[in-house]
Formats: structure tokens, sequence, C-alpha cells
């Protein structure tokens, strides 16, 4: 823990950030080595000029913050207009996500030949999502002006959302000051601005996901029926926006499990179930009824990696039957799928997940998560169920980096409960982890990745 009381901390961020490069450049993940050098020269001016940095320079950022503290509103507005600005100003160079291109395609058909015939003709909406931003996406159109920024422009709305919840699930489970940090650290992922400024689903996931999580505890401390009605709804709010949604059920058992003041409102919890239930299931029978929920379901099944495993063991029994041809391809399709999942688990792991989070974060959220441990007080074990059960939940079905935005939230309460404990360099740290995410954002504004650690097909 020493390394985090003095300079050191900020040198290890700087080394951290430089590997990362060196490492894109050798496995040939980018052949960008024009920005990648700029990147490198960037952090390394960034990392002296923020050593250098006068204490009088450092007194005014904490004035600064002091101001912003006089009241929630005026730093909730203050988090709403920074992520607004950033997300727009990103919006406009960052190159078309697959998945946007998808998406405009979606919004653009449910506007002229309305939304059965998108769930007929677009694969991307009818195979895998339900409806709600695509509805939403689909609505900005008919707004003057481009139709791809202002869809990103909405997924920017929701980093506003994002920002001001990850403050206050802070602020409720520790202090106004660990809300606050672990708001502005959450900027300092560079995932977060990327697919804040997209026209796709991922942060509006995460806004449900962190809103409904805070809704839960506030729900356990002052148990209110309306307040059980308000986390249903938002539950089936997230879950019309992606089915994934569903995993914060699991996080709501663990908490139910471990945490006698969830076991104490268990009637409270069934509405909230109920309501969620009453909100999605509009969707639910609509879908059933026109055959677009058996198409989804074997589309989810396909890219489940614990599917593929458990229909594995059940064909290889003793009591299984000799294959058909048919089988026997189908069963060679799984296990290239399953291998699939498998790669991009470890693709996930390694590669992708650090770089969006910012490989210089590495030492803060491993002392982090360990002091957590060490800790085992209710809100560090609440934090630490939350990362592990979405984490574990994913790596058994789908493990994309996409996927994991709803921890980030969590990960930034953790580096900010880091730095509140050794604050002598706290603030230089988050100098240098913005800095350090806006450079990184450059690099990846026009990104293609052009090889992979694990080849996702054989």
């Amino acid at each position: 823990m020493r390394i985090l009381m003095h300079r050191s901390l900020i040198l290890i961020m700087a080394a951290l950030q430089l590997i990362w490069l060196s490492l894109i450049a050798v496995t040939g993940a980018s052949t960008q080595y024009d920005r990648m050098l700029t990147v490198a020269i960037f952090s390394v001016v960034a990392t002296i000029a923020v050593t250098l940095l006068p204490e009088s320079a450092i007194s005014k950022i904490r004035s600064l913050k002091s101001r912003l503290w006089r009241s929630d509103k005026q730093l909730a507005l203050f988090l709403c207009l920074a992520a607004l600005l950033v997300g727009f100003l990103y919006s406009t160079i960052q190159t078309q996500w697959t998945d946007e291109i998808a998406s405009l395609k979606a919004a653009r058909t449910i506007n002229s030949q309305g939304l059965i015939h998108a769930y007929k003709t677009v694969g991307w909406l009818g195979e895998q999502h339900p409806p709600l931003f695509s509805l939403i996406f689909a609505l900005t159109l008919k707004l003057p002006g481009p139709d791809l920024l202002l869809m990103r422009m909405v997924s920017a709305l929701f980093l506003a959302g994002t920002l001001s919840v990850t403050y206050f699930i802070g602020r409720e489970l520790y202090s106004r000051e660990v809300g606050y940090l672990a708001a502005i650290l959450l900027l300092s992922f560079p995932l977060v601005i990327r697919l804040s400024s997209a026209a796709m689903m991922d942060i509006q996931l995460a806004f449900f996901f962190c809103f409904a999580l805070w809704l839960l505890v506030r729900l356990s401390r002052t148990p209110s029926y309306w307040l059980a009605c308000a986390a249903g709804a938002v539950i089936g709010l997230g879950l019309l926006t992606k089915y994934i949604m569903i995993f914060v059920f699991l996080v709501l058992f663990l908490y139910c499990l471990f945490f006698k003041n969830f076991q104490k409102i268990v009637i409270h919890l069934l509405v909230v179930g109920m309501a969620s239930m009453s909100v999605f299931s509009i969707w639910i029978l609509y879908a059933n009824h026109t055959g677009i929920l058996a198409r989804q379901f074997q589309k989810i099944l396909n890219f489940t990696g614990s599917y593929h495993l458990v229909r594995d063991v059940v064909e290889t029994s003793p009591v299984a039957g000799p294959q058909t041809m048919i089988e026997t391809e189908s069963a060679d399709t799984a296990e290239q799928m399953q291998n699939g999942i498998f790669r991009l688990g470890l693709e996930s792991l390694f590669t992708r997940i650090p770089s969006s989070l910012g490989v210089y974060h590495a030492p803060l959220i491993l002392f982090g998560l360990l002091s957590l441990l060490k800790r085992r007080q209710r809100a560090d074990l609440m934090i630490l169920l939350w990362i592990g059960m979405v984490s574990l939940s994913l790596f058994i079905t789908l493990p994309d980096h996409r996927y994991f935005l709803p921890i980030f939230p969590a990960i930034a309460i953790v580096i900010a409960r880091v730095l509140l404990r050794f604050p002598d360099y706290a603030e230089r740290a988050i100098l240098v982890s913005l800095l350090f995410g806006a450079a990184n954002l450059y690099l990846f504004a026009n990104w293609l990745r052009e090889s992979h650690l694990f080849l996702l097909t054989p």
C-alpha cells in the first residue's frame, strides 16, 4: 500500500499506460503507429506535468470541489453537463460501430414500415433485442439534424444519468465524497465514453441497472411500497432495453441471502418483482404471440456458453442414443460456438476489459478489491457481490466486454475508496486518469482491431 502514498503511484500508472501501448504495437492489434506514438508522448508529458504541478494548483482543485459540494442538485447538474459535453464532442469524431449501423437501420425501418416489419426484416433487432430503445431511436429520427448524431445524444443523456446514479450509490453506501470521486472516475474509463457516444443500448442498460440497485438499497433502509413499485418499473424498463438486465435479480438474491435488512422486506421485494414483470410482460406477451420470443430465445441460447457445455454433457451421456448426420453437424456447429465463446472470454479478460477500464487503473482496482475483502463490512460486501455476480454470470454466458458496463460504476466506487484512504496524491491520480483516458479515446476514435490475442475463430 505504500506506493499509494507518494508519487510512485503516478509513475506506475504511467508505466502501465506505456506498456499497454507497446503491447498493442507488438501484438499487431493496431497498426496506427503514429497515433500510438502521439498517445505515448502525450502520456509522458501529462505524467511530468501532473507530477510537477504546484500545491497551489491542487488547492484550487480542492476549492472547486468544495464549491460543487454545496448541494446535491448543483453537483448532479455539473455531472450532467460534463456528460453531455463529453458525449457530444466524442459523438462527432467516433467512427461507427457495427451495431450502430444495424440500430440505425432498425430505427429507419420502424419509422417507414412499423415495428412488426422491423422485427421481421432486421435480424439484429428481431433475433436479439427488446424494442424500447429502437422505438426511442426511431423517434429521434423525426427531429431535424444528423440521424446518427441525434441517436448518439440519447446515449449521452443516459451517461448523465449514470454519473448521477453512481454519485448517489456511492453516497448511500459510503459518503458524498466517495460518490463524487466515483462519478468523476467513471469518465476516465474509455469504454464508458465510447459507448455513451454510440447509438447502442449499453449505457442505457448500465443506467437502469445502477438506478435499480440504488432504489433497492434505499428500499432496504426505508421500506415503502411506492419505492418498491419505482424499483420494479426501473427493472422492467431495463429488461425492455436488454435482456441481461435479468442479472439484477441474481444480485438481489445474494443481497437477500447475506443481509438481514433485505430479508426483512420480502413482501416489498415481491412487489418489486410484480411491478417489473407488469412492465416487461407487455412485450413478452406480444413477442410470444408473434413468434419473436421463440426466435430470440433460441438465439440467446446459441450464444450462451454454459448452454453448449450442458448440452455436450447430455449428448455424450451413456443414455444418449447414436447421433444422426444432422445431429452430428449440429454438434460440430455447437462445439465451434462454444470454443468461440471461450476464446471471447479470454479475449475480454486479458485485453478488452483492461483496455475498457484503462490499464493504468490496475493497481488502484487491485488494492481497492483487496481492501474491501479485508474489511468485509456491509457496504463492501454489497459492492463485491455486485461486481462478482454480474462478472461470473457473464463469463458463463456471453463474456462480451460491452456487457460488463453495469459493474463499471461499482469499480469506480472501489477506486474512489482507495484514493480517499490515501489522499495525498488523490487529485493527481485522478488528473492522470482523466488525461490518460482522453488520450486513449483519441486512439479509439477510429479503432479497428486488426488482430486478436485469442483468435475468435479457429
